[in-house]
């Protein structure tokens, strides 16, 4: 399945984390937007330019690009550094408008929205993961799923039911009462992974969740994901490590700001290689 800093595609080929074939055929495996599209469009790129500064200081940092996402994929970009993976990132949270092209959230165009109303679809409909976490260090695990929730006026109660739900998603709801501090680093990770869960959120944006784990906890948040995914649910996934993109179903590689090529993963096979959940 995988081999070092090296992923294999369906077809068998071994492509590195840039998106060089390593071995076999031309495995070039762009699918067709109408193929995506049955399924309905979580996240939709349209000719996108990001352009950061202005005159002779101005750098591309994406584009142009084209890529859909359909509701309930999960689709892990990889790329090297400066390759334009955070400015994607940032367009697909809602967190950045594109200098050229159209960027669309669960059938909503950003340029349609003013900023309030772009800081309700990220409440609402995105869920972040970052490395850094951003876990809050006076509140319980519990206290920090539902914040968000309560934030946008849902009642404490209803708030920590769902928190607790979410907390058992990812295998915590028996350290809730705990604060971060008492935590592991991965049982942090799988508290921040809860908050970008919980409520109605339709799309989780992760980046680099496990860059700061070792291999077998960055495998457990790994599959956390991957079961949010076979819940329904939309997960884009930022990352260097090739054995975690092998989790997703499509893997898009991105060089110097534009999209290099994508492959289709045979993730099928990881979850019975790694065993039942614990």
């Amino acid at each position: 399945m995988r081999d070092g800093d090296e992923f294999v595609d369906e077809e068998g080929a071994v492509v590195n984390d840039e998106g060089e074939t390593m071995s076999g055929g031309d495995e070039t495996m762009r699918q067709a937007t109408k193929e995506r599209a049955s399924t309905g469009s979580a996240l939709c790129f349209r000719s996108v330019v990001r352009v950061h500064g202005t005159g002779p200081t101005a750098v591309r940092a994406l584009g142009p690009i084209d890529l859909d996402v359909a509701d309930g994929e999960f689709v892990a970009v990889m790329g090297p550094s400066g390759s334009g993976k955070s400015t994607f990132l940032g367009l697909a949270g809602a967190l950045d408008l594109p200098t050229e092209g159209r960027v669309s959230i669960l059938g909503t165009d950003l340029d349609e929205l003013g900023t309030s109303q772009s800081a309700t679809l990220r409440r609402r409909a995105i869920g972040f993961v970052f490395q850094e976490l951003n876990l809050l260090p006076g509140l319980t695990a519990l206290e920090n799923v539902a914040l968000p929730l309560e934030l946008d006026g849902v009642s404490s109660s209803e708030a920590r039911s769902q928190s607790v739900e979410a907390l058992a998603r990812v295998q915590m709801e028996r350290l809730s009462h705990r604060f971060p501090d008492d935590l592991s680093g991965g049982e942090q990770q799988r508290v921040a992974i809860a908050r970008a869960m919980v409520g109605e959120r339709r799309l989780l944006l992760a980046d680099e969740p496990t860059g700061a784990l070792d291999s077998v906890t960055g495998e457990v948040v790994m599959r956390c994901l991957r079961e949010h995914v076979d819940r329904g649910r939309t997960v884009v996934l930022v990352t260097h490590d090739s054995s975690h993109a092998a989790w997703a179903d499509r893997v898009v590689f991105l060089r110097d700001g534009q999209i290099l090529r994508e492959t289709r993963s045979s993730r099928p096979f990881l979850p019975r290689v790694l065993g039942p959940r614990p």
